[in-house]
């Protein structure tokens, strides 16, 4: 790992993404890009077009400008090497462009969560970066405390192969040191559904029996699943994939990653399969 980037605006859970940041940079003796997005506050909603006067766009500006700096002299003075970019934006949008464009590795972003209006907005924004972005996504809750990823679960139904995915996963698990990666079978259902053995067989052959720790939880539906787990379990980092869809699927499809990334209470990390 190379490059990891990390959306800050200041805020208590982008602090706390950069310190699962900084953890993750330390292992992996990986860089961290800063990135703050300012966008214009609207006084009124009825009326989105209306200029802001110069002086206040500037003085948004500059105050970004001195927070970022602050943070990187911050970082480099902890022996991290550090980049950064400001423009004006949402982070939502511009984010995704900003990781492709400088090749980064890993995206740590931080959320509060679905309560209350502001929440769901912040929520959503890090659910639709996580959308729209192919980089892995690690999305951090505010207020968890993120000192190690000793006890990681990759969340899945093994239902088709996923082999690329745990590639990604075992190699990150390997530049961090965990030793503890399990997979997380989540029967949901009124039906018990036996396990593909096939599919078994081809993680057996791809990684060895050693890494393949299996366990399985029962819940109504994967949400209840995994929160079950949770509870009765120390787990310090939960990983899921998810598909490219189109757009009529994001509408009627409910999205069990979505779910995670809004209500989670551990960090979730997100591969993307194509």
């Amino acid at each position: 790992m190379k490059t990891i980037i990390v959306p800050t605006d200041f805020s208590n859970a982008a602090d706390n993404a950069l310190k699962a940041a900084k953890m993750i940079a330390q292992k992996t003796k990986a860089s961290i890009h800063l990135a703050n997005f300012y966008s214009i506050p609207v006084a009124d909603y009825s009326y989105p077009d209306i200029s802001m006067p110069a002086e206040i766009l500037e003085q948004i500006r500059k105050a970004a400008i001195e927070g970022i700096g602050k943070l990187s002299d911050e970082l480099k003075s902890e022996g991290f090497s550090v980049e950064s970019t400001i423009e004006m934006g949402m982070v939502s949008d511009e984010i995704v462009d900003l990781g492709n464009k400088i090749n980064a590795d890993l995206m740590v972003m931080g959320t509060t969560g679905a309560s209350g209006i502001v929440n769901k907005i912040i929520g959503s924004n890090a659910a639709h970066v996580m959308r729209r972005t192919t980089l892995p996504i690690m999305l951090v809750p505010q207020g968890c405390v993120c000192d190690g990823f000793n006890n990681v679960v990759y969340l899945d139904q093994l239902k088709e192969d996923d082999t690329a995915v745990l590639t990604k996963l075992f190699a990150f698990g390997d530049e961090m040191g965990i030793r503890n990666i399990k997979l997380l079978n989540v029967n949901t259902g009124f039906f018990f559904q036996p396990i593909n053995e096939h599919l078994m067989m081809q993680l057996d052959r791809a990684f060895g029996l050693e890494k393949i720790k299996l366990e399985t939880v029962d819940g109504a539906d994967v949400k209840e699943g995994i929160d079950h787990y949770l509870e009765n379990h120390l787990v310090d980092l939960v990983v899921m994939s998810t598909h490219k869809k189109t757009f009529l699927e994001r509408i009627f499809e409910s999205s069990n990653t979505k779910e995670m990334a809004l209500y989670s209470k551990v960090p979730l990390l997100v591969y993307h399969k194509e």
